[in-house]
C-alpha cells in the first residue's frame, strides 16, 4: 500500500494569528468590539465561506497579500469576496508600474500572515509582519446581518473552552453580537475552521486609522 502523501508545511495551521488578533480586541474597551466568532468546515475559497457562514457572498471581506518587486514591500488588498482586484489600479495607489507587482506566493503568505490561504484575515496591521492595508472603497456597502446561528447545525459559536481560544484569555468573556445589525462584514481570522462577522465600523477600529488606505481597486 503506498504510504498517504506528506503535509507541505507551508499548508499547516497555527493559531498564532488568531491569538494575536483576539488579544488585540480585548484591549478595545470604550466601546467594546461587537463580534461574533463562529465555527465550521474548512474553507478555501469565498464562496465555500459564504455557504459555511450562511451570509450573502458579496458581505465577505476577501483579502490578498501582494509584493511590490521594486520596493520590497507586501501589501494587503481588501475587496468584497464577490468582486475580483485590479492589478493596474493597485499598482496605481502603490506608486509602482503594473511590471513591479504580483501576488505572493503561498509560501510569503504564510511567512507575513502567519496563516495558510483562506485563513487570511483583512487585518494587514496585526500580522506577524505588519503591511498596510488597501481597503476597496466598496466594502462599506458590501454588508450584512451576522451569520444565523439559532438551530442551525451549520454554524456554531466559538466559546471560550475551545481548543482554538487563546489561553491567556481563558477567564475573559467572548465578545458579543447584537444579531439584529446589518452592517455586518464576514472574514476568516487566521484559521480556515473560524470566521468572525463585525460591523463595518468596528473593523475599521481593530485595523487602526493609520494602518489602511480606503481606493477604487477592485473589479
Amino acid at each position: 500500500m503506498a504510504s498517504a502523501a506528506p503535509v507541505e508545511s507551508d499548508d499547516i495551521e497555527t493559531c498564532d494569528t488568531f491569538h494575536g488578533i483576539m488579544r488585540h480586541v480585548m484591549t478595545i474597551t470604550d466601546p467594546p468590539i461587537s463580534l461574533l466568532l463562529i465555527r465550521h468546515k474548512p474553507v478555501r475559497t469565498s464562496a465555500d465561506a459564504s455557504t459555511q457562514r450562511q451570509v450573502p457572498m458579496h458581505s465577505g471581506a476577501k483579502a490578498m497579500l501582494v509584493y511590490q518587486k521594486s520596493t520590497d514591500k507586501y501589501a494587503l488588498v481588501v475587496l468584497p469576496a464577490h468582486l475580483s482586484c485590479d492589478q493596474k489600479k493597485i499598482a496605481g495607489v502603490l506608486g509602482v508600474s503594473r511590471s513591479k507587482l504580483r501576488m505572493a506566493t503561498e509560501s510569503e503568505v504564510k511567512q507575513i500572515t502567519g496563516c495558510v490561504p483562506g485563513a487570511v484575515p483583512p487585518l494587514g496591521s496585526r500580522f506577524p509582519t505588519p503591511v498596510e492595508t488597501l481597503l476597496d472603497e466598496k466594502m462599506a456597502q458590501s454588508t450584512s446581518n451576522p451569520p444565523p446561528v439559532v438551530n442551525n447545525p451549520n454554524v456554531q459559536l466559538l466559546s471560550t473552552n475551545d481548543p482554538e481560544w487563546p489561553t491567556g484569555l481563558a477567564d475573559s468573556r467572548a465578545p458579543e453580537m447584537d444579531s439584529e445589525r446589518t452592517d455586518c462584514i464576514h472574514f476568516n481570522i487566521g484559521l480556515r475552521t473560524v470566521s468572525c462577522s463585525l460591523p463595518f465600523s468596528d473593523y475599521l477600529r481593530l485595523l487602526g486609522e493609520s494602518n489602511y488606505r480606503l481606493c477604487d481597486i477592485s473589479k
